[in-house]
């Protein structure tokens, strides 16, 4: 199995190692196998998969806690948009930016 290098800054690292341990999230396990870990990372291709999805799931969560993030939303809140774009713009997108830098743009779009 080969693995690749995935460049990510030491926070999104020990964000994304929280968050398998506290899930336990066994396909992620091998690359994340403690709450601290620190770069660099080395995926294969159904563990670049698998963070994908960890990523999607959060955002999914994200719309579950924070629904009036939509400034569109008869109940907007500043606050839930504020929490939304957290998670929108930090683990989701930051996450999907790294691993298509290491393996392919594009090729985990059936994920998202």
């Amino acid at each position: 199995m080969i693995k690749r290098e995935v460049i990510m800054p030491v926070e999104l690292v020990e964000e994304i190692a929280q968050i398998v341990q506290k899930e336990g999230y066994q396909a992620l396990k091998d690359a994340f196998p403690t709450a601290d870990k620190k770069p660099p990372i080395f995926l294969s291709r159904e563990e670049a998969e698998a963070l994908i999805d960890l990523a999607v799931i959060e955002k999914k969560k994200a719309r579950l806690m924070y629904p009036y993030y939509d400034e569109e939303h008869p109940n907007f809140s500043e606050e839930h948009e504020e929490m939304f774009d957290d998670v929108q713009l930090g683990i989701y997108e930051k996450t999907i930016y790294y691993v298509e830098a290491a393996f392919k743009k594009g090729e985990f779009d059936h994920l998202i």
